[in-house]
């Protein structure tokens, strides 16, 4: 009796090893990770005539904080070291126009004719000849906005929480608050912090689905941030520390899969440069036709990307110039009276 419950034993313990491993070789079956092939699309100079203005003030050195992929043949970035919206050539990269906006913008939108331009309380609205036809306000208990977006002729404001609020609809002001940032999608997803390795993500669709998942990082997780998402990806700027002190973190941007089952894995990745010459609120974006648009500020000017994923290991990747430089802009500050 003992030798036979022994023997049931040691098959029970068999069986059980060889089911572990085998649910760990299907846990770690996961989509073939591909990485996204880098084309310089546009590159406008610092101070030239045709090109973007730079400029040192304390705390910050600023030139350009957003850009907006207008149509095939143009690109328009906001300044706000001149306060101005400034339409250059994709091609050659020169200024083709420009008109003055309000003091301090903080980013901007361009949905069909008409440029959005976001401040401290308010978004005001100028046609592409630079006139202003409209002023949206939004309560002043609304703080430290940065981000602007536009869905289906709604304006929304995309807070630091992470969460969302819609201030008009359609020319009718409204407030109307949303978990998560709006997407071109029409669904709205939120990032945050899952453990010291990981982050999760939650998104609620526009048929009223919601889906979560927890994706791991190799390093320290430092933050995550919702660049943009459409039918089958979602874009996310992913940032791991390498060092906490000093702080020095690594920035990768991702795409995922989405299929109907909601959140799948991750498809592509890329770790991108460590060149910040100027401080500038958005430097990624999805495009419609599913390629990620990134603006790197580098000494030289501005240079624009567009990244697309492939899974070939040799496929074109950002200059060597970029990658081998390292700049950020808190290391040249303008120093003020008593600063060494």
């Amino acid at each position: 009796m003992i030798l036979t419950m022994k023997k049931n034993l040691v098959l029970f313990s068999m069986a059980l090893c060889f089911f572990v491993a085998v649910n760990a070789q299907q846990q770690a079956v996961v989509l073939p990770k591909k990485t996204f092939a880098v084309k310089e699309i546009c590159k406008t100079p610092w101070d030239n005539p045709k090109g973007l203005s730079y400029k040192k003030v304390a705390g910050a050195n600023l030139g350009v904080a957003s850009f907006e992929v207008m149509d095939k043949k143009r690109v328009a970035y906001l300044s706000d070291a001149v306060d101005e919206i400034i339409i250059a050539d994709k091609v050659t990269g020169h200024a083709l126009s420009r008109f003055a906006v309000a003091a301090a913008p903080r980013d901007f939108v361009c949905d069909k004719t008409n440029f959005y331009v976001l401040y401290e309380n308010s978004v005001l609205v100028y046609d592409e000849n630079g006139k202003a036809v409209k002023t949206l306000q939004y309560p002043n208990t609304i703080v430290g906005v940065a981000r602007l977006a536009r869905y289906n002729n709604g304006t929304y404001l995309l807070l630091p929480s992470g969460n969302c609020v819609q201030i008009e609809n359609a020319g009718a002001s409204v407030t109307e608050s949303h978990a998560g940032w709006i997407t071109a999608s029409g669904s709205f997803v939120s990032g945050k912090l899952s453990g010291a390795h990981s982050y999760m993500i939650q998104i609620s669709d526009a048929k009223g689905k919601s889906y979560e998942k927890t994706f791991t990082t190799t390093l320290k997780t430092a933050g995550v941030y919702v660049v943009g998402a459409n039918q089958n990806r979602l874009v996310l700027d992913v940032q791991t520390y390498v060092s906490e002190s000093p702080i020095q973190v690594e920035r990768h941007i991702v795409s995922i899969e989405l299929n109907a089952q909601g959140l799948g894995d991750v498809v592509s990745d890329i770790k991108t440069p460590d060149c910040y010459y100027v401080l500038s609120n958005k430097e990624v974006a999805l495009a419609s036709d599913g390629s990620v648009l990134e603006m790197v500020s580098a000494p030289q000017g501005i240079m624009l990307f567009s990244l697309t994923e492939t899974g070939d290991e040799k496929a074109p990747h950002y200059p060597t110039e970029l990658r081998t430089t390292k700049y950020h802009f808190n290391d040249h500050l303008l120093l003020t009276n008593g600063q060494k």
